[in-house]
């Protein structure tokens, strides 16, 4: 589900939110590499965290092991009724939005189309974790096959589009706008599993750190 959400939406989203946040080719750069960074970070905190505390539960148990049983509840409340909502949202509308350039859809089809979506999938869902295991692995597939298929066309295709594009203006990097480019990076960074890493083994806590990155 992780590689699926971060390879689905956020690949095709996000770097044109950077891209229009920040209009440098330096700039772009800069930002995926402190996003990398950071989510390193945090990575490599998640990572220690799930060796301190090897139970099934990811920031819902640190919270309530560092913390108190109450934060951990409302995180996870939270999480539930606002972070993930909010990302099948995204990932939704934008699969109606992609349909929807192809298909010709208004913005009624659009919103129809993801709410159908939604509903699609939370059945196969209810159906069981084999139905719905098979369904993402073949959607991601399909994703990594498209992105495989864009990188070939790209080098075999892209001479005449590659020496289109304009060259930098060199405009300087305002604060506030790459501010908001490092987030949307961070964003399409922030399903990377660390979130979830508490490895229930010992063999599982030493190799914990190495899994997150």
């Amino acid at each position: 589900m992780v590689v699926g959400i971060i390879v689905g939406a956020f690949i095709f989203v996000q770097p044109a939110e950077v891209a229009r946040l920040v209009p440098s080719g330096r700039g772009v750069i800069l930002v995926w590499l402190l996003s990398g960074v950071l989510t390193l970070c945090a990575a490599l905190v998640c990572a220690e965290l799930s060796r301190l505390y090897p139970e099934t539960g990811g920031v819902y148990v640190f919270l309530k092991q560092i913390y108190s049983p109450a934060l951990a509840f409302l995180w996870g409340w939270g999480m539930f009724f606002s972070m993930h909502a909010g990302i099948l949202a995204a990932i939704a509308v934008v699969l109606a939005r992609y349909a929807g350039y192809f298909f010709g859809f208004g913005d009624a089809g659009i919103r129809m189309l993801a709410i159908a979506a939604i509903l699609l999938v939370s059945f196969i869902q209810y159906l069981g974790v084999k139905p719905g295991n098979a369904v993402q692995i073949t959607l991601t597939a399909a994703k990594l096959a498209a992105i495989a298929l864009m990188c070939a066309l790209i080098f075999i295709l892209g001479g005449p589009a590659h020496h289109a594009v304009p060259v930098s203006s060199g405009q300087p990097i305002r604060l506030i706008p790459f501010g908001l480019a490092v987030a949307a990076g961070l964003v399409s960074r922030s399903e990377a599993g660390t979130w979830f890493l508490t490895p229930p083994g010992k063999r599982e806590i030493r190799s914990a750190p190495f899994r997150a990155l």
